[in-house]
């Protein structure tokens, strides 16, 4: 099993979040509430021993502040290293900082990165639909063959922390200017894959897969098998949203599907070991 959606934090900003709160936008909204959850690379490992994960790819959180950015970004390149294949390293990038984003996703696909992500583009305050901003980034994804990760939003429902506004119709004018790049987009895309039912939406997103991270706290189980009746399993990935999930918890409602070991297979793992194959490097 491969958990495509989990985040990690060093120790010195979980003991100093405080600090911390004061700089970055993204921990503000994400981390304000007292009974926020987190995790070091160490209880990430302890949690996919305990719940037979064999991977996990480990995401960055859209941080508007480039210092932080980076301190977070060597702590998943090093704990990615230092655990021996079980962590895949994705890189936090910070598209409105034009001095040194660049140079701070090159830096790391460098170090060993596989991918972009999670952008996160409200709090980072930008616009997904920005070509001339994301195009220098995509290219560099398109030339390793590498993903890019990005937190979708449902355009209707309830309100919670980090929902956000880079809904369906950001996402498809965003993938549609980058017709060459595979996207991963997060909580089941916002609900974009319904409009998959769409054939100039469906050939539009070709490149496109979807992660199930915290489905629990947006749908009803039946999402599963609405969206491998208009997906195909190939397009789905399994993905917890750990520490915010259990990553049992997600595949507790996937073991109730009727569905056969072969979708079952291409939804744990096999999908996600597709994606990261195509690499380059």
């Amino acid at each position: 099993m491969i958990d495509f959606h989990t985040h990690i934090l060093p120790v010195e900003i979980i003991n100093n979040l405080e600090k911390y709160i004061q700089k970055d936008t993204t921990i503000k909204a994400l981390f304000k509430n007292p009974n926020s959850k987190f995790s070091t690379a160490e209880f990430l490992c302890e949690k996919m021993n305990e719940q037979h994960i064999n991977q996990s790819v480990v995401l960055g959180m859209g941080w508007s502040d480039s210092g932080l950015n980076s301190f977070v970004n060597d702590y998943i390149l090093d704990s990615a290293k230092n655990s021996l294949g079980k962590l895949i390293p994705f890189t936090g990038i910070n598209p409105p900082d034009l001095k040194s984003g660049i140079n701070e996703a090159l830096r790391c696909i460098e170090s060993g990165s596989k991918g972009f992500g999670e952008i996160h583009c409200d709090f980072q305050n930008f616009n997904i639909t920005d070509k001339h901003l994301m195009a220098p980034y995509m290219e560099i994804l398109e030339q390793y063959k590498f993903p890019i990760v990005i937190h979708a939003s449902e355009p209707v429902g309830h309100l919670y922390a980090g929902k956000g506004l880079t809904t369906p119709e950001k996402l498809v004018k965003t993938i549609e200017d980058f017709p060459n790049n595979n996207f991963v987009l997060s909580h089941w895309g916002g609900g974009l894959f319904f409009y998959e039912l769409m054939p100039e939406i469906s050939r539009s997103l070709k490149n496109v897969f979807y992660d199930c991270s915290a489905s629990p706290f947006l749908y009803d189980n039946k999402i599963f098998e609405i969206a491998i009746n208009i997906l195909d399993s190939t397009k789905i990935l399994f993905g917890s949203d750990f520490p915010l999930m259990e990553p049992s918890r997600i595949s507790n409602e996937i073991e109730k599907l009727s569905i056969d070991k072969k979708q079952l297979d291409n939804i744990y793992w096999k999908n996600a070991i597709n994606i990261l194959s195509q690499s380059n490097v």
